[in-house]
């Protein structure tokens, strides 16, 4: 894993996404994942973007963690650790490609879903049941797309956006889960060896890219409305799901 030029300039640009999406929108950190395997192999890419991830998570819960909503995480803990470890399995055993894009396909799916919800206009602000089946899976499928391609973000987009919660209630319930998630992770990857001595070399070089995204994403989301929130957030989601269809 050469730190070149091309390496860093980019990875800079891929870490600033993943600071925007802990402190904005979720969903676009898929995006930042893609950036970065243009210049680093798909597989060991993820062993480098995990720390970057963190930090991000840090600035995160500095900025939103109080708001978190408890009893949501809570209830969907069981379901995520259930995806992280399929997501191990399929990292170990599977093809990442396959995977990364039936995630994408399922993704598209749950969006179309969640349109055709928002239509209606009986229960449009009603949350849905937090530990319903539809809940359950979107917080497998959470845990298995984080796994697999540091692409959790737009499953838990779902989830909460499912649950109608507040913006600040969204962002620190986002932050606290992906810090849990992702601390998780490490060992996993760290005994797929996509974590190593090389990565973390990588992972310390761009992060400042992911300190500053996380300052901009803040300014960004100051002041928005719930409801331009919410339709940022299923779009973002839905070009994220594309993306890992085609990419």
């Amino acid at each position: 894993m050469e730190l070149s030029v091309l390496v860093v300039v980019v990875g800079l640009v891929a870490a600033f996404v993943f600071g925007v999406s802990k402190t904005a929108v979720p969903a676009v950190g898929a995006f930042g994942v893609a950036l970065l395997a243009t210049v680093l192999p798909a597989v060991p890419s993820t062993g480098v973007a995990l720390p970057v991830l963190i930090v991000g998570d840090v600035f995160a819960i500095a900025l939103y963690g109080r708001h978190a909503e408890w009893g949501l995480l809570l209830r969907l803990l069981p379901s995520v650790v259930v995806g992280l470890a399929a997501g191990w399995a399929l990292v170990r055993f599977a093809d990442p490609t396959v995977v990364t894009r039936v995630i994408g396909a399922v993704l598209l799916l749950s969006v179309g879903g969640a349109l055709v919800r928002r239509r209606g206009t009986a229960d449009d602000d009603a949350p849905a049941a937090a530990g319903g089946p539809v809940a359950l899976l979107l917080g497998a499928g959470a845990g298995l797309s984080t796994m697999v391609a540091n692409a959790g973000g737009p499953m838990m987009t779902l989830y909460l956006l499912r649950m109608r919660v507040g913006v600040l209630g969204f962002l620190g319930s986002v932050a606290w889960f992906f810090a849990a998630v992702n601390l998780l992770k490490v060992p996993f990857s760290v005994g797929l060896g996509l974590i190593t001595a090389e990565s973390l070399l990588v992972s310390a070089v761009i992060a400042p890219g992911a300190v500053a995204g996380a300052l901009l994403g803040r300014r960004l989301v100051r002041g928005m409305s719930v409801e331009v929130f919410r339709v940022v957030a299923l779009a973002a989601t839905a070009v994220a799901g594309l993306w890992l269809v085609v990419r």
